[in-house]
C-alpha cells in the first residue's frame, strides 16, 4: 500500500513539474511577443502625432523644423523611443552621418540598426523587430522633408531588459515554486507517514481494546452460566463478575476519555490540595486488587504538606493507572516516596520486577504502544497525558530495584 501511494505522489509530482514548465516555456514565448505588441501600438501612436504635427504645420504654413517635434520625450514603459536621422544625400567621406536625438541611444544599436536599415528593403511605417546579442529591437521608419534635406528617420524601441527582466522573473518563479513543491512534498510525504502511522496505532488499539473487553465478557459469561446451572459457588462468582464488570468499566472510561482529550472537550477542576491525601485516596482505591495479588504498597512520604493545584478525580486516575501498571508487574512490593524537590515535589512509584524492556522506554508512555506483556496501551498514556494537564512530567526508567516512574508536580502555596 505504501509503495502505491509513493508511486501516485511521483506521478502527481512529476505532472504539476512539466505543467509548471510548460506554463513557463509559454509564458516565455508571450511575454516578448506581448512587449513587441505594445512597443509597436506606441511606434505608431508616434508616427501618428508627427504626420499630424506635419499636417498642423504645413496648415498654417509654419517654418518649424520637424526634427524640434522628433524630440517629443515619449516612453514606453521605461523603455524611451529613440530616433536616427540617416540622410542619403550627403558625401560619402562622411559615411551617412547618423544623428541621435536621444543621448542613451548607444553606439552599438546605432551601429546594429543603421546596417539592418541598409541590408533590408523596409517599408516605411511598417513595424520590424531585430534581435542581437545587444537588444531586442522593434523599430520602423518615415521619411521627414525640409527646405536643406531629406531625412529617413529611424524610430525604434528597445525591449531588451524589459524581456531579459520577464525571463529571469520567470526563472526566480520557477526557481521558488520548486523549492516550496520540495518542501511541501517533504511536509506530506511525513504527515502521510505519520497519518498512517496513526492508523496502524488505532488499528493495534481496537484490536487490543476489542481483546481486553472480550476478557472480561467472557468471564461473566462463564460465571453467569455456572450460577445459572449450579456448578460454581454463587457468591464467589458473583465477586468475580463485579470486579470484571469493574474492569470493563474503567477500560471504557479511558475511551471516552481519550475521545474528549481529542476533541478537546475534556476540562479539569483545579484545586489547591495536599498531593499526599491525593495518593493515598489512589491507593485506597487498589487496596482490593493488592489484596487479591499479595502484592505489598509501601508509602514513604514526606511529613509536611506538599501543596499542588490539580484536578483531584483526574489526578487519582493518573496514580492508578501508574500503580495498576506495577501491579502487573512487580513480584512483591511496590514502593511509593513522595518527597520535595525544590519549588517542585517528586512522586516516584518504585515495583520489584523485572523493568522495562529497553526497546519499550523511548514508547512507554505512546498511546496505543503495547508493549511486553502490555494491555492496551491507554492506562500510561492517558496518565502522561493528565499529569501534562497538570504543567508536570513523567519519566520512566530502570533502577536496580526494578522499575521507576517518577511524576514531577509544581508546588503552590495556599
Amino acid at each position: 500500500m505504501r509503495h502505491i501511494k509513493f508511486k501516485i505522489l511521483i506521478i502527481i509530482w512529476i505532472s504539476i513539474i512539466l505543467l509548471c514548465l510548460t506554463f513557463c516555456a509559454v509564458l516565455n514565448v508571450m511575454l516578448p511577443r506581448q512587449f513587441e505588441k505594445e512597443a509597436g501600438e506606441a511606434l505608431v501612436d508616434q508616427i501618428n502625432f508627427i504626420n499630424s504635427m506635419n499636417d498642423y504645420n504645413d496648415t498654417d504654413d509654419s517654418e518649424d523644423d520637424t526634427v524640434e517635434i522628433l524630440e517629443y520625450p515619449t516612453s514606453f514603459f521605461s523603455s524611451y523611443i529613440y530616433y536616427i536621422y540617416i540622410n542619403d544625400d550627403i558625401n560619402e567621406s562622411e559615411d551617412n552621418v547618423i544623428i541621435s536625438r536621444t543621448p542613451s541611444s548607444s553606439t552599438k544599436s546605432i551601429a546594429e540598426l543603421k546596417k539592418y536599415y541598409n541590408e533590408n528593403n523596409l517599408n516605411e511605417g511598417e513595424i520590424y523587430t531585430l534581435q542581437t546579442d545587444n537588444g531586442y529591437y522593434v523599430l520602423t521608419w518615415i521619411n521627414e522633408e525640409n527646405s536643406d534635406y531629406d531625412y529617413n528617420v529611424l524610430m525604434y524601441i528597445n525591449i531588451y531588459h524589459l524581456v531579459e527582466y520577464a525571463r529571469s522573473l520567470t526563472f526566480v518563479v520557477l526557481a521558488v515554486f520548486f523549492c516550496i513543491l520540495i518542501i511541501m512534498t517533504i511536509i506530506g510525504y511525513r504527515l502521510g507517514i505519520q497519518i498512517e502511522r496513526s492508523q496502524e496505532i488505532q488499528q493495534r488499539f481496537f484490536q487490543n481494546s476489542s481483546h481486553e473487553l472480550k476478557t472480561p465478557l467472557m468471564a461473566i459469561q462463564g460465571y453467569a452460566e455456572g450460577i445459572k446451572m449450579g456448578v460454581v459457588d454463587p457468591e464467589d462468582s458473583a465477586d468475580v463478575i463485579m470486579m470484571e464488570s469493574d474492569r470493563m468499566t474503567s477500560l471504557v472510561e479511558e475511551i471516552l476519555l481519550v475521545s474528549k482529550i481529542d476533541a478537546h472537550y475534556f476540562k479539569l477542576n483545579f484545586a489547591v490540595l495536599d498531593i499526599r491525601e491525593v495518593l493515598y485516596d489512589c491507593l485506597s482505591s487498589l487496596e482490593a486488587t493488592q489484596r487479591m495479588k499479595g502484592v505489598e504498597i509501601i508509602p514513604k512520604f514526606c511529613d509536611k504538606p506538599m501543596n499542588v493545584k490539580c484536578d483531584e478525580y483526574q489526578m487519582v486516575r493518573a496514580f492508578r493507572n501508574i500503580v495498576a501498571n506495577g501491579l502487573k508487574h512487580c513480584k512483591n512490593k511496590i514502593t511509593v516516596i513522595c518527597q520535595p524537590e525544590s519549588k517542585k515535589v517528586s512522586i516516584r512509584f518504585v515495583d520489584d520486577g523485572s523493568g522495562v524492556e529497553k526497546k519499550d522506554l523511548p514508547h512507554i508512555f505512546d498511546r496505543f504502544y503495547k508493549g511486553s506483556n502490555g494491555g492496551t496501551g491507554i492506562g500510561l498514556s492517558l496518565a502522561a497525558e493528565i499529569i501534562h494537564m497538570h504543567n508536570g512530567k513523567i519519566i520512566a526508567y530502570n533502577s536496580i530495584d526494578g522499575a521507576v516512574f517518577e511524576v514531577i508536580l509544581p508546588i503552590v502555596r495556599r
